[in-house]
């Protein structure tokens, strides 16, 4: 028993002398264990700080953008309507027209159509049409002298002189000719051009275009509000729609027109020189003419329409019943249809007279 004993001891000792490591290799991993994930812990938070950053960076990124949307949302406009260009392959470009830079929006294949803008407005006001249009035509949006990204030079800006750069702008992209859209001072533009250059115009379109003498009470002051209750009063004037324009836009368009004031009124005050009235000339256009026109336009009424209709001989007139002087645009779901076959036929429709409503 005792040899048992003694012999039994060594293993005890041995148990022993083994156990003790190993009691101390696992205080020790569990040491290495919570070491390690501290300082896991720390890593992760050293790798998410630059996220962190990068989060509050983004978010101040779209605070700044939401103030500079309140303050100047006709920017931000703007820049949407460059994009949807962009992306349909129109591009905006500049060139040197005579002495003045003129910016255009450009793009696709096919015959040119060249659309121009009324007063106070800009090319990008032809965001739907040129879009609806590039898969048939190369077109072309032309800010005026005074307008939209062109320059706006210490000028009279005259109908002669804007209907003059377009001829020119014609020089400058290698056309020789080309078909027109023209709205309220574009279509007198336009119209004008025709008159004086029947050689560069293939076919016209003009819409609640201005050109003719009529009775009217508008004057310079008419397009230049200067208060909300303004605004309400002019937009009125151009459509018989209900617009609930956001006050932000309100208040930059107001800030957009004192900018420009100056030169609204040097164009007001050539209209009333009458020296561009084209009344007795519109017989010589024998090109072909679509006229369209909105029949709640209190602006340019429709009996000028008619009586275009009437002097143009190869013309035809398209009314929007439910419309005013922003026709072609309010009533560019039924237009549309017209204008694309007004213009791409091989020979234009015998003379018509044609009603639409937009239905909205």
């Amino acid at each position: 028993m005792r040899a048992r004993a003694e012999n039994s001891c060594p293993h005890i000792v041995k148990l022993i002398t083994v156990l003790m490591p190993l009691d101390e290799i696992v205080r020790e991993s569990q040491i290495i264990q919570m070491a390690t994930a501290d300082a896991a812990s720390r890593v992760g938070t050293k790798r998410s700080l630059p996220w962190r950053k990068v989060g509050i960076a983004l978010l101040l990124l779209f605070v700044a953008f939401l103030v500079f949307a309140w303050l100047r949302p006709l920017t931000v406009l703007r820049s949407v309507g460059r994009a949807v260009l962009w992306t349909a392959g129109i591009h905006s470009k500049y060139t040197q027209v005579g002495a003045y830079r003129v910016h255009y929006f450009e793009g696709r294949d096919g015959p040119p159509v060249v659309f121009v803008h009324g007063l106070g407005a800009e090319s990008l006001n032809w965001v739907q049409p040129m879009i609806g249009f590039r898969r048939h035509f190369h077109v072309y949006g032309v800010d005026l002298l005074g307008h939209g990204q062109s320059e706006q030079p210490d000028i009279a800006y005259s109908i002669e002189q804007q209907s003059e750069m377009l001829r020119l702008f014609l020089a400058t992209q290698h056309l020789s000719s080309a078909d027109f859209v023209g709205v309220s001072m574009g279509g007198w533009i336009v119209l004008k051009l025709a008159t004086e250059h029947p050689e560069v115009v293939n076919r016209l379109v003009i819409a609640d275009a201005a050109g003719l003498r009529f009775s009217t009470t508008v004057s310079a002051e008419t397009f230049l509000p200067r208060t909300p209750t303004e605004v309400t009063a002019f937009m009125a004037l151009l459509t018989p729609r209900q617009y609930k324009l956001p006050s932000p836009v309100v208040r930059d368009f107001l800030h957009q027109v004192a900018r420009n004031a100056w030169i609204i009124r040097r164009i007001f005050a050539s209209f009333f020189t009458y020296q561009d009235v084209l009344d007795g000339r519109l017989q010589s256009v024998n090109i072909p003419v679509l006229i369209i026109w909105g029949k709640e336009d209190r602006l340019i009424p429709p009996s000028v329409g008619d009586r275009m209709k009437l002097q143009l001989p190869r013309s035809s007139l398209v009314l929007c019943s439910d419309a005013g002087h922003l026709a072609i645009f309010e009533c560019w779901n039924k237009i549309e249809p017209e204008v694309l076959t007004f213009l791409s036929a091989p020979e234009p429709p015998p003379s018509y007279v044609l009603e639409v409503a937009s239905g909205q």
